[in-house]
């Protein structure tokens, strides 16, 4: 029975007189459904494009091409696709890249089905956590998601086309185990054809993927340097060394490229063995009945055959299930599709945006100094694929200054000041100090001009005569005429013939009695004269006791008025400094020095990071710091391979 749904899923007719109905399964692939209807049959008004049949309660096809043949027997013939192909509809527009570390294969699948206009498919179950990354440019949905096992060991496509949205599901193919399914001869096997082709055998492959020439992506980086993937010892010893080259430009990360030419290794080192079995399903039992995937034991005991594989083409006749027939291989895919593949890919490549090699060049000039080098800021896009090698030159001359003298600001009046008083002490142990030994002389004072002094002073005594420690018993001043008792004085007499002087007698004591002096003058005339004064040989030797200073400075200010003036400017080009040696720092960590004022370095080892790349689209830096004051030349050249992308064209 094969029931007709219009575009919205709705039952809309049963095509009772079908006939030629076939259904072609291929694994990973979209199936068809082949069917005929009579020319004047009603029915065909509802087998429009894009309308849907289900046969036998099976798998959901759409109605695509007609052919109508008229003879006695003609009728129209119907082709349908599994409703996977809606996936061809919608196209990933532009350049799409997911994937890599921490996105599973779940994820990129969903990131996929979330491009449909209409969400007719859902991913149900994914047996599989791989994390490869891919590339895709004006790429069909279903394009995209067949890509997406290319690197997978082993998977099979499973849907359910009755809830819908329809479930896609992404299974593991389980290749070894109890068979599910015997073909025997004599029992329900109709027909037997074994094919084995040893041509295409491939033992080493050369995979490559983005890019061209030198920069042209290989497996080199996670394959220990080597560009090649080889079979096993025990398979190049049967066959020999068979080298191919494989190119896929859509593979832009290494790893994916390499996990994809495993898989296409492991087709390609064994020759295809292939089945094709007639066989006739005898019983609703699920021993009986075929379907893609599952194992399957091939018995032919005439020929000595008994294979366990498992189906990857299977071709149901519904009006003579005796005609339907099973293709089994030794892989999911056979070498034919592989080397298809090969050509379908330098094929697709055509329409995926390539680049060329680029090398571009960013200069810098700057002073600086010793703890302030020169600095280049600059970033590699994300278009730049690979780089090739960055180069630097370093240039350093003398410090320049273009003028002498900047012109003041207006007056200014600058305040500071102390706070509080401050007490600071300081001490010394003392010592003796000897002066230096003076030799003696005659040393004359400056002469003096003559000079009269008048006093004008009255003196009162006592009525008695009074010594001088009387004084102050009597309130008079220490004065008196006399001279102390028992004295005698000499008179004078002359001299003798040596010029002694003789006296002649004495005199006693004489008391003055009481008396006065009235008020009176005394007037002094002193000469003009100087004095001399003779200084024998001698030293000073002066002792300092050890002793502290103790002085406080109280809390003040200082006031300070510049006025307003300017400085005339020198203009020219003064030089300073002599620089003779470098030191170069990436991303501020110090990288090497060097001597000498002139270098040419490769900085590219410098630049990578701890993923062995260099990072692309985040700022990157280069400083050159000299050992003395420097006028510092700098030209950073990259040689890389540009991807050509962007998002517009002006």
């Amino acid at each position: 029975m094969i029931e007709v749904f219009d575009k919205t899923r709705r039952r809309v007719a049963i095509l009772e007189n079908a006939y030629a109905a076939s259904e072609s399964q291929k694994i990973n692939s979209v199936w068809y459904f082949y069917f005929s209807l009579p020319y004047g049959d009603s029915k065909n008004e509802y087998c429009k494009p894009f309308y849907y049949v289900r046969p036998d309660g099976g798998e959901l096809y759409r109605i695509m091409p007609e052919t109508l043949s008229v003879s006695e027997s003609g009728g129209i013939s119907y082709q349908c696709e599994h409703v996977l192909a809606t996936l061809i509809d919608n196209v990933l527009f532009g350049y799409h890249v997911v994937g890599n570390l921490g996105v599973y294969t779940a994820d990129v699948i969903r990131y996929i089905l979330d491009h449909q206009l209409v969400k007719n498919w859902v991913l149900d179950e994914c047996d599989f956590r791989n994390q490869f990354e891919y590339g895709w440019e004006q790429e069909s949905l279903l394009s995209a998601l067949f890509s997406v096992l290319s690197p997978l060991s082993s998977p099979m496509i499973v849907t359910d086309t009755t809830v819908y949205p329809w479930r896609l599901s992404l299974k593991k193919l389980v290749t070894t185990g109890r068979p599910e399914m015997y073909v025997r001869r004599r029992y329900n096997m109709t027909s037997y054809t074994r094919g084995r082709d040893p041509q295409n055998i491939v033992t080493r492959l050369y995979p490559l993927g983005y890019g061209e020439g030198i920069n042209q992506l290989n497996i080199k980086g996670v394959n220990d340097g080597v560009p090649y993937i080889q079979s096993p010892k025990e398979i190049t010893d049967k066959y020999g060394i068979i080298e191919r080259v494989w190119i896929d430009r859509r593979y832009e990360d290494a790893a994916s490229l390499k996990a994809a030419a495993e898989i296409m290794l492991s087709e390609l080192q064994e020759p295809l063995v292939s089945y094709s079995v007639g066989f006739h399903e005898l019983t609703a039992s699920d021993y009986d009945k075929a379907a893609i995937g599952k194992r399957v034991r091939i018995i032919f005991p005439e020929v000595g055959d008994s294979v366990d594989t498992y189906i990857t083409e299977l071709t149901r006749k519904r009006d003579d299930l005796k005609e339907s027939t099973i293709t089994v291989a030794n892989r999911e895919t056979s070498i034919a599709a592989s080397l298809a593949d090969m050509a379908d890919r330098q094929r697709i490549e055509q329409t995926y945006a390539q680049g060329a090699t680029q090398i571009y060049s960013q200069a810098l000039q700057a002073n600086s100094a010793p703890d302030s080098g020169a600095t280049m800021d600059f970033f590699l896009p994300s278009e730049m694929r690979i780089v090739n090698k960055v180069l630097v030159k370093v240039r350093m001359k003398k410090f320049r200054a273009y003028s002498k003298a900047t012109e003041a600001a207006e007056s200014k009046t600058i305040t500071s000041s102390t706070s509080d008083e401050d007490t600071r002490t300081s001490s010394s142990g003392g010592r003796t100090t000897a002066t230096t030994t003076s030799g003696g002389g005659t040393y004359t004072s400056t002469t003096y001009e003559a000079k009269k002094t008048l006093t004008a002073t009255a003196v009162i005594l006592s009525a008695e005569n009074i010594y001088p420690t009387e004084a102050a018993m009597y309130n008079a001043a220490k004065h008196n005429h006399g001279i102390p008792d028992r004295v005698k004085l000499a008179v004078y007499g002359g001299k003798d013939a040596n010029g002694n002087v003789i006296a002649d007698g004495y005199a006693t004591f004489i008391e003055s009695g009481a008396h006065s002096h009235g008020e009176h003058d005394h007037e002094i005339t002193i000469p003009r004269h100087n004095h001399e004064v003779e200084i024998d040989d001698h030293s000073h030797k002066v002792t300092i006791p050890a002793h502290t200073h103790d002085i406080t400075i109280p809390g003040h200010s200082h006031k300070v008025t510049i006025p307003g003036h300017e400085h005339k400017i020198t203009p020219g080009i003064f030089e300073y400094g002599n620089p003779q040696n470098f030191s170069l720092y990436v991303n501020g960590e110090k990288k090497a020095d060097f001597a000498g004022r002139n270098a040419e370095l490769d900085i590219t080892a410098f630049l990578v990071g701890s993923d062995n790349m260099i990072p692309r689209g985040s700022w990157l830096s280069l400083e050159v710091r000299p050992d003395d004051l420097a006028y510092i030349s700098i030209d950073l050249i990259v040689q890389g391979f540009i991807q050509s992308r962007g998002d517009n064209t002006v």
